[in-house]
């Protein structure tokens, strides 16, 4: 054989050697151990639960009303004479916000009173004319009873031939005379009644105009109805006000409300909690002063764009500073839950599940949510109450996006007794 071959065969067989060799040395080696697969364990904060009795709060968004909110119009004519009210100021029950000129009003006044003397008048002289009637009606009758007498002798002497027949119609005449004289009068006393009533409904009248000329010369001084702030003045000194026109509008401060909505799951609650008549006072602060409030009513209808109902929050104490449509955050308090469970919201995971820690994993507990607590550390926690908690017993108190059943956990630092 040629050297040369022999010389490209041997680098080809020295390589084919070497892979042999190196799989026979990795199937005849010992096999490594599969690396063992470990779970991962999550970091949480807990609690330990101390189920206790506790007053449930539920904090609400509402505006300031006023039961009272008055909008007070002109009820007389004239030019504004004075504007003492000013926009904003406090006025007490009675204090004279606007004076429109008098002049006209007592001229009115004037008026009437000379009507109401003159009705007065006219029935004093219809109750001296009845009386005269009555006295005069007994003389024409006494009278009519002469003319009678009269016309008997005439009749008489003239069937003795001692007087004529002209003597006996001249004696019927007077007789006619009287007794149409008599007729009148009793037809006048019988009247009486009537035109004194007349005089007297005449008189009413006029004392009713009367009365009602001052009733508007009084009311050509606008005084404030009750205890007020006063929100805004319409017109001005110089100005002639009409009855209707606006002047101004004020506000009691003595009858303010709040109005809040109220969550819809606890409506049916507050239903029931306000028709046995229990207490649901509420507390808000307005400058850093305290403002006592209590849950008197629901309102009467839902508004268009809210799903849930009105609370209408009468003010006991703190409201001299509230201002009307003022937005006041309120701390509505429920009656003491026992058995109840203040935790973070950090622990609620939707709106009524939790996590217990039982032998370093989770597992998860339906409970009733309550409403909101407030420490003595003022946190804002969340109430709630499950049969299955128990005292002592850990939960979670971290916000885990993939919190279920089972997961390992580690407890890290539980927080002190709630």
């Amino acid at each position: 054989m040629p050297s040369a071959p022999r010389r490209a065969i041997i680098p080809i067989l020295i390589l084919a050697i070497a892979v042999v060799g190196f799989m026979i040395l990795r199937a005849t080696g010992p096999e490594a151990p599969p690396p063992e697969a470990s779970e991962r364990t999550w970091p949480v904060q807990g609690l330990t639960a101390e189920p206790g009795t506790h007053r449930p709060g539920v904090i609400l968004n509402g505006r300031v009303r006023s039961a009272q909110d008055a909008l007070l119009r002109a009820a007389v004519e004239g030019e504004i004479e004075a504007v003492p009210a000013r926009a904003g100021q406090r006025v007490a029950k009675g204090d004279a916000l606007i004076r429109i000129d008098p002049r006209e009003a007592q001229l009115l006044l004037d008026q009437r009173e000379a009507e109401r003397r003159e009705m007065e008048g006219a029935v004093e002289r219809e109750t001296l004319r009845a009386r005269f009637d009555r006295e005069a009606l007994q003389r024409e009758r006494d009278l009519m009873a002469i003319a009678e007498r009269g016309l008997e002798r005439a009749r008489d002497l003239r069937e003795r031939n001692l007087g004529s027949e002209s003597d006996v119609d001249a004696a019927r005449e007077r007789l006619q005379q009287a007794s149409l004289t008599v007729d009148s009068r009793e037809q006048a006393v019988a009247d009486a009644p009537m035109r004194q009533a007349e005089a007297e409904a005449r008189l009413t009248r006029a004392r009713a105009a009367e009365e009602q000329a001052r009733i508007d010369l009084e009311r050509t001084t606008i005084r404030a109805p009750f205890d007020a702030r006063i929100v805004e003045v319409e017109v001005a000194t110089g100005e002639r006000a009409r009855p209707g026109d606006a002047l101004l509008r004020l506000f009691a401060v003595d009858d303010l409300e709040i109005r809040a909505s109220l969550p819809e799951h606890l409506i049916g609650r507050i239903e029931e909690l306000l028709q046995s008549d229990a207490a649901l006072p509420a507390k808000a602060e307005r400058g850093g002063h305290p403002v006592e409030a209590e849950l008197e009513r629901l309102e009467g209808e839902t508004r268009t764009g809210e799903s849930g109902m009105r609370g209408v929050f009468t003010v006991r104490s703190g409201g001299r500073g509230l201002t009307l449509n003022r937005f006041v955050e309120l701390r509505l308090l429920l009656p003491e839950e026992p058995d109840s469970l203040a935790v973070p919201f950090e622990s609620l995971f939707g709106r009524d599940r939790v996590f217990r820690v039982v032998d370093g994993r989770l597992e998860s507990l339906q409970v009733e949510r309550l409403g909101d607590f407030i420490d003595d550390d003022g946190n804002t926690l969340a109430l709630i109450r499950s049969p299955e908690i128990e005292a002592g017993d850990t939960l979670i108190a971290t916000r885990l996006p993939n919190a279920v059943d089972g997961l390992r956990v580690e407890v890290e630092e539980p927080d002190s007794e709630r």
